[in-house]
């Protein structure tokens, strides 16, 4: 209990509070606010708490005067209480106020928590002042009013602080989007979703904190105070990735130490999408099967659970069918079906089907999206009675295989999205009664034979995408196909498109290929030498596609045998030694598993050749990317040995020219001046740089060397 005149003292005071907040909101944009002042804004989230609590207990003394034994304890308790929450409040709301003047909240949002925190500190100062009175039915109602003014006041700050939904985001954050796999965009359905979980509630309209929005992609890009918060294909030097990836004490850390944290899985997703470019505008299964974005978005899209009458199969079973390029895992913990998704369209072989036979019953989703299927290899599903989803996206089907699919009772969902599909697919199509779904956009089925599939199939949704409101819509780049990018003596590629009207234009020099410089496609393309091949696709009423790339290299000499003597970082390991001739073309991705990756040790091979062998050209195929600290070696040095009695002696060293602060990012081939006769072991070292230059952001540390392969003719 208060004495008498510290009670007279803190009445003092309290005026003198109500003078100066008054003073602050009459004068709020004419006074310059000292520094020292500002220190104390900053205490407002600390402060709130007190008065709150306070107000509320005394309320309860206040307004139910039973609630003690004694009434006149129960007053005098409220009295105090009042007026020590009243006192409080009137800090809190001079930090506040004083914080707002330097917020990153939009004043929109501060508006009504600003009044509302004001409409308590004054009520509260009234009821105060009046509690003696006698008018014990308007007290009681200026107490409800208080309570009530309290609680809204409250739930501003916190929908200011933590987020619109923050009360009730718990209840939604496992509320998925109802889309499916064919229907899924990149951003919108796989990244945007753990922003808004997570990020969104401090970095949005009504509150920017570091004068950052992450609310859509275009704020992203543009970024806050610290700059962009990403920066597309660099993952290393993407704010965005650094904060997450920082410890959680750290006060940088994102999202903050006392938020919900990102899962391994939504981390994944967020580098994997930045590394893969930052993708806004465009669905899942547009993308390449080789990218880990792909990989991990996919497996957002599942089937949901239900009850199958088919036996579990053996987790050693299941785990034996997993590879680099296939993927086999249950729908649910305990669920006994299986679903199948297949990646990495050049390790794919159609016989691989067969490897499925042990869980053949089991199998009731099947992902061969952007493999190279042709109508023949479809008669390899036929066997699974019990498959539900079948996704064929982007392979080569024409439409005389759809027939061994007719007999899969069970299959609900088709998707043939981006095959060159010809009027024979009409009539089999039409025979699969069974089918609820049927994906055909990006097809060459004409407008009278998609009528016809809805005539036959009136009970399925037929999804074909044509036009949409109107727009003009941008064709898909052509898909350009081949074995291996690095070959020995020639190699055939092909240019596809799906939709049959289209024109595609290329060149063989690594210009762009547009109107006034091209090659018109016409037959398969044979390529006998280094070759950057780009395309793209014209057609009427479409705007051109961006280009695809694919560069093609001569590798006609391979050791016999090959040691690598220093091992690559685990970051970018692919697939140990055998990455440096197994003759696979890496592509810009950060988690493609062709990157060997040095940092601390150098890339150091020791070869020998079966019979003595004239070396004309040596190169090493490297990734260049500056701002990633990707940079070619400092030097590579090479010796020469006829038999392993001998010491190695050092015949070529090579440094090549540094990089300067401009330099592009890209694949290369470096060439290193280099010939030799009848070579018959041969050590390679190539050092990456130990400093980066000054002029380089990370000026002092490490570069990265990334190799995917050692070419050699």
């Amino acid at each position: 209990m208060l004495s008498s005149k510290l009670k007279a003292i803190l009445g003092q005071v309290l005026f003198a509070v109500n003078i100066f907040v008054l003073f602050l909101v009459v004068a709020e944009n004419r006074v310059l606010i000292p520094d020292w002042l500002h220190v104390f804004g900053r205490m407002h989230p600390l402060l709130l708490h007190f008065p709150i609590v306070i107000i509320l207990l005394a309320l309860l003394l206040v307004a139910i005067p039973d609630l003690l034994k004694n009434k006149e304890d129960s007053h005098l308790y409220g009295t105090d209480l009042l007026l020590l929450g009243t006192l409080t409040a009137g800090f809190t709301v001079i930090a506040g106020l004083l914080l707002s003047h330097e917020s990153g909240y939009a004043q929109e949002a501060l508006v009504w928590h600003k009044w509302t925190g004001l409409g308590v500190f004054w009520t509260a100062s009234v009821l105060y002042y009046f509690l003696d009175s006698q008018k014990h039915l308007l007290i009681k109602a200026a107490s409800v009013f208080l309570a009530l003014i309290v609680v809204i006041s409250g739930h501003l700050g916190a929908s200011i602080t933590h987020g619109d939904n923050f009360i009730t985001a718990p209840l939604q954050k496992n509320k998925g989007i109802n889309v499916s796999l064919e229907e899924a965009e990149v951003f919108a359905h796989v990244v945007y979703p753990i922003l808004e979980n997570k990020c969104v509630s401090c970095h949005k309209a009504s509150k920017q904190k570091g004068e950052l929005r992450m609310d859509s992609p275009e704020n992203l890009l543009k970024g806050g105070e610290s700059g962009p918060a990403l920066e597309p294909h660099d993952l290393e030097n993407s704010l965005m990735a650094q904060r997450i990836n920082l410890p959680v004490e750290n006060e940088e850390h994102m999202p903050p130490e006392g938020k919900p944290q990102l899962t391994d899985e939504e981390r994944s997703i967020i580098e994997a999408w930045i590394s893969s470019g930052a993708i806004i505008d465009k669905m899942v299964l547009e993308l390449s099967d080789t990218t880990s974005i792909y990989k991990l978005a996919v497996d957002k899209f599942k089937s949901a659970p239900k009850t199958y009458d088919f036996e579990k199969v053996p987790d050693e079973t299941v785990q034996k069918l997993n590879n680099f390029y296939r993927k086999v895992q249950p729908l649910g913990l305990e669920s006994p079906a299986l679903s199948v998704s297949y990646f990495g369209r050049a390790s794919f072989e159609p016989e691989s089907l067969k490897d499925l036979d042990p869980v053949y019953r089991q199998t009731v989703s099947i992902n061969l999206s952007n493999m190279p299927l042709e109508d023949a290899d479809l008669e390899s599903i036929s066997p699974f009675s019990n498959l539900e989803k079948l996704y064929l996206n982007f392979a080569s089907i024409k439409g005389d295989g759809i027939q061994y699919l007719q007999n899969l009772e069970n299959l609900s969902l088709l998707s043939l999205s981006g095959n060159p599909l010809d009027e024979t697919a009409v009539p089999h199509l039409s025979a699969m009664t069974q089918l609820k779904k049927l994906y055909v956009w990006n097809t060459n089925l004409s407008g009278e034979s998609l009528e016809e599939l809805r005539a036959a199939l009136p009970g399925t949704t037929i999804e074909s995408g044509t036009q949409v409101s109107g727009e003009v819509l941008m064709l898909n780049p052509p898909v350009i196909r081949f074995d291996k990018a690095f070959f020995q003596d020639k190699l055939t590629v092909e240019i596809t498109h799906p939709i049959g009207t289209t024109s595609i234009f290329y060149t063989l020099d690594g210009t762009e290929p547009d109107s006034s410089n091209h090659e018109i496609y016409e037959k398969p393309l044979e390529i006998n030498e280094n070759t950057t091949l780009k395309a793209r696709a014209f057609a009427d009423g479409w705007i051109g596609s961006e280009k695809a790339e694919a560069e093609f290299i001569k590798a006609t000499l391979r050791p016999s045998d090959f040691q690598m003597n220093y091992l690559p970082e685990d970051r970018y390991k692919g697939d140990g030694q055998e990455s440096l001739f197994d003759r696979k073309k890496a592509i810009p991705d950060v988690w493609n598993l062709n990157w060997l990756g040095f940092l601390n040790n150098p890339l150091e091979v020791e070869m020998e050749f079966e019979q003595p062998t004239d070396i004309s050209k040596l190169a090493l195929s490297l990734w260049q990317n500056p701002g990633a600290r990707f940079f070619p070696p400092a030097e590579v040095k090479l010796w020469s040995r006829d038999n392993t009695d001998q010491e190695w002696k050092l015949i070529h060293t090579f440094r090549p020219t540094p990089l300067q602060k401009d330099a592009p990012t890209l694949l290369k081939q470096m060439d290193i001046p280099f010939s030799a006769r009848q070579v018959k072991q041969l050590k390679l070292l190539a050092r990456p740089i130990e400093k980066l230059p000054s002029w380089h952001g990370a000026a002092g540390n490490k570069a990265w060397l990334m190799v995917d392969e050692v070419v050699m003719n």
